[in-house]
């Protein structure tokens, strides 16, 4: 005759307890360190203007009152034109523009030869984004 043991019910709870605080700790330590670090989490804004070819998506990330992050896409725009242009902004403009200030930044872009339209859809987005994420700032 085999002997079952019965399961413990205050081992059940307290192993159901310490779930849940794991749980709750994990979910809260990013707010809480924020909280207690003064820093605040990023904010992404976005823009969508039509290019030559479809849309521009000009997406702009802040931390801390700097961009972390700005790129410019347009999949549908002429490869060996648009597509060209909005690498370029990627790789000069937007790169130099990293870490820096979101209200020390200037809207203004200079328009890549051959390719109008795509440079005044990312000029247009990015005028937005910029714009989006300075208003945020004066709110906060």
């Amino acid at each position: 005759m085999a002997i079952q043991a019965e399961p413990n019910k205050k081992g059940i709870i307290s192993l159901i307890a310490i779930i849940i605080l794991m749980i709750l700790v994990t979910a809260l330590s990013n707010p809480i360190y924020q909280a207690l670090s003064g820093k605040k989490g990023g904010a992404t804004y976005t823009a969508v203007k039509q290019g030559y070819g479809g849309d521009v998506i000009i997406t702009l990330t802040v931390d801390d009152e700097q961009i972390s992050e700005l790129t410019a896409e347009g999949e549908f725009e002429t490869p060996a034109i648009g597509q060209k242009a909005i690498a370029q902004y990627n790789e000069t403009v937007f790169s130099e523009l990293s870490d820096a200030y979101i209200d020390e930044v200037s809207t203004h872009l200079d328009a890549v030869s051959g390719a109008t339209l795509t440079s005044g859809a990312v000029a247009a987005g990015f005028q937005e984004v910029v714009e989006q994420a300075q208003a945020a700032e004066v709110t906060e």
